[in-house]
């Protein structure tokens, strides 16, 4: 008789145990004491659960079980081995039975080592006893399993309860905690000075718009200075740190909520999805403010870094938003950034604008190239005063930087109620009762608060920002611009990460039209239109004559829709009129679309006042 053995345990911490050997030399003695044949090494299920079917489900016993019913692998003459029965099933005895009977019926025999039980076709047809065997065997294993799994999960309920009451001793040396948090000798949690200075140094870099691989570097050359600064270990010391600091690790730790002070715990059943529960606040010591938090995971920042590129260059700040008239695509800055200078004193770079799909897919056919410079120069010199504001010149403690952190205070405050929002309705689906409906009335209590918070905040930012006087603002902005083309790299940098951020919320799309080789600009909320002309790489109409002045860039047309009377709705919906023309568009604002929107109609405002004499010098 051919015999094939099988193995099977349901956590994988036992896989560091001798339950794999115990099984194995079980089933092999038995397998050599009656003189059956060994077919193939035995079948192994590590860290499937027989509670839930999962070795049956996905596991090898599951294969196993549809080769046979399918007719690939022949049961007569074959026997399974096991330890225990409970191996193979801890299921409901019924369901057990539904799926092992129509093996032995196909012929498949299967053999008990520690109860000498031997399940055949004739023993379910003849022996009432050893049937009931098998199924008293099942109830009292899925029994004992249900037991065991209910006081599981109530002793990590009773923990996380504990958590929330502030007493952390009952969780702390077994948890998986932050790779960050080390456990005192008093059972207390503690971040070292060092671990501390790495991650506020990756927040702060964040939001300053340096991004996750130039962070990562700083932090490489820091850790060949001094080794303190090198990663650290994994899973609380269970696994070796990474050789090196990357910007999927930097990103890691961006994202993750744990710097706040926050645990998050997680429900892991044996099969299914594993569950989020409500997180525990104050939990682990707090690192990041969840302003700072909210802020460095904004979409502007990760938008305004996704397409920044190596280095500390930053040329093109135009980003996604610039675009081919003929097919949509995006256009992108080609050639070398570089500045060089020729052999009679002129300084230019070869840095120009392509439609990527004329130039790269060949699936457009607008090959004209635009010069890089005469497009940003013009937009620099129409919106730029238009579009900076305090936010982008590092405001100072006693500036706005108060009310910007009340702003981003508040903001992390509704994420933070929105997230136990769903956990709360996710509770009373699951038959939450009363006490989970009486939290969700007050978690949408403090949600309406919170909103309420965020609105008093905006308006008093708007408020103090407008209370710089357009000369002062017109310096700050001309020395930014100045900043831009710094000798240090580095200032360099931080000066265009500035700009690109003030014009990636304030423009809307900038459309290249092969036709007319003319540049239109469109600001967020239909607010101004604005064309650019003379911006192509070469003259329409051939090359330059040699000795030929180049014809320089200018505007156009300069449409101001605020000025027809519609100005910005700062909502999904914009009413355009001008005339008899009449025109209903959609917009689709984020947060800081419609704090740049406002700025540019209050920078315009305070502009076009200083200009009459009745406004601040």
């Amino acid at each position: 008789m051919l015999a094939i053995a099988y193995a099977r345990w349901s956590s994988m911490e036992q896989t560091k145990g001798s339950t794999l050997a115990r099984q194995i030399e079980a089933t092999t003695s038995l397998i050599e004491s009656r003189g059956w044949e060994p077919i193939g090494d035995p079948l192994i299920d590590r860290g499937k659960s027989a509670y839930t079917g999962a070795n049956i489900e996905t596991g090898q016993l599951g294969q196993f079980r549809d080769s046979i019913m399918s007719g690939a692998r022949d049961a007569c003459n074959l026997v399974l081995v096991v330890e225990e029965l409970d191996r193979l099933s801890r299921q409901p005895a019924d369901l057990m039975l539904s799926w092992l009977s129509p093996l032995v019926r196909k012929g498949l025999s299967i053999a008990v080592v520690n109860t000498g039980q031997m399940i055949t076709r004739d023993m379910l047809d003849t022996d009432m006893g050893g049937l009931m065997m098998i199924l008293i065997t099942a109830f009292g294993s899925h029994t004992e399993s249900r037991k065991k799994s209910t006081r599981v999960a109530a002793a990590w309920e009773q923990k996380r309860e504990a958590a929330r009451n502030g007493d952390i001793a009952k969780v702390q040396r077994n948890h998986r905690r932050p790779k960050w948090v080390e456990i005192a000798e008093d059972g207390s949690f503690f971040v070292p000075p060092v671990k501390l200075e790495i991650i506020r140094l990756i927040f702060e870099n964040r939001v300053a718009g340096i991004g996750k691989g130039l962070t990562a570097k700083t932090l490489n050359d820091m850790a060949r200075d001094d080794s303190r600064y090198a990663t650290w270990e994994l899973d609380a010391g269970e696994r070796k740190a990474p050789a090196h600091w990357s910007p999927t690790y930097v990103g890691r730790i961006l994202a993750n909520r744990a710097v706040m002070g926050e645990w998050q715990p997680y429900q892991r059943p044996r099969s299914g999805e594993v569950i989020a529960l409500e997180p525990i606040a104050d939990f682990y010591p707090k690192i990041i403010e969840p302003a700072l938090f909210t802020r460095a995971n904004e979409a502007r920042i990760s938008e305004a870094l996704k397409r920044q590129g190596r280095g500390a260059s930053l040329s093109n700040l135009l980003g996604t938003r610039a675009r081919c008239a003929t097919c949509g695509g995006q256009m992108a800055a080609l050639g070398s950034a570089a500045y060089k200078t020729n052999k009679v004193g002129i300084t230019r770079r070869h840095y120009s604008l392509y439609c990527t799909n004329a130039k790269i897919a060949k699936s457009c056919d607008n090959v004209m190239g635009w010069a890089y410079d005469k497009v940003e120069g013009p937009i620099l010199d129409t919106i730029l005063t238009l579009a900076m504001d305090d936010q982008h010149f590092g405001a100072k403690a006693n500036d706005t930087a108060p009310l910007e952190a009340a702003v981003h205070t508040a903001k992390a405050s509704i994420a933070e109620t929105e997230r136990k929002i769903e956990f709360v309705m996710d509770a009373i689906e699951g038959g939450g009762g009363e006490a989970a409906k009486a939290r969700l009335a007050m978690r949408q209590r403090e949600l309406a608060d919170a909103k309420e918070a965020l609105d008093q905040a905006e308006a008093a930012l708007s408020s103090a920002r407008g209370a710089v006087s357009p000369a002062e603002h017109l310096k700050r902005v001309g020395e930014v611009r100045e900043l831009m083309n710094a000798d240090d790299p580095d200032i360099r940098f931080q000066a265009r990460s500035r700009v690109k951020a003030a014009l990636g919320a304030l423009i809307d799309k900038i459309t290249f039209h092969p036709a007319t080789g003319i540049v239109s600009v469109l600001v967020v909320d239909r607010a101004r239109l604005f064309s650019i002309a003379n911006a192509t790489c070469q003259p329409r109409g051939g090359n330059l004559r040699k000795n030929a002045v180049e014809p320089q860039p200018y505007i156009l047309s300069d449409l101001d829709f605020t000025a027809m009377g519609a100005g910005p709705g700062y909502g999904k919906v914009t009413t355009i009129e001008g005339g008899t023309r009449k025109e209903t568009v959609s917009n689709d604002l984020d947060a800081d679309q419609i704090a740049a929107s406002k700025g540019y109609v209050r920078r315009k405002a305070a502009t076009e006042t200083s200009k009459t004499g009745s406004g601040p010098k």
